[in-house]
């Protein structure tokens, strides 16, 4: 995987975290986060998790012709795509991680 596919996977969840930042701020300060502000910061974070799993694609189509290719080994390709997925699978949680911070509170009775 390149510098810039890393890259592209971090910016897609600094992306994420500044879209739920800048929905929670536009809600009123008064009042506490709501069902319906949590749902567009969960439509937001499906949009996000998309856009990584296009970059997993694209990094298994350039691996996969690179193996056709053989401009590298079959050990080089599965390398390649555990590691791809494992930073794909992180960027993912930490998505989740994030929209869950903006999930509406229970309070205690």
């Amino acid at each position: 995987m390149n510098i810039q596919t890393k890259s592209d996977i971090d910016l897609t969840v600094q992306s994420f975290a500044y879209v739920a930042r800048q929905l929670a701020q536009a809600q009123d300060e008064r009042t506490p986060a709501t069902a319906t502000l949590h749902e567009k910061i969960l439509g937001e974070a499906e949009k996000h998790r998309s856009a990584l799993r296009l970059l997993q694609r694209d990094v298994f189509e350039m691996a996969e012709q690179a193996l056709r290719m053989q401009a590298m080994t079959t050990a080089e390709f599965q390398q390649l795509r555990e590691t791809a997925a494992r930073m794909i699978a992180q960027a993912q949680e930490a998505i989740t991680a994030i929209a869950g911070q903006y999930a509406p509170r229970k309070l205690a009775a």
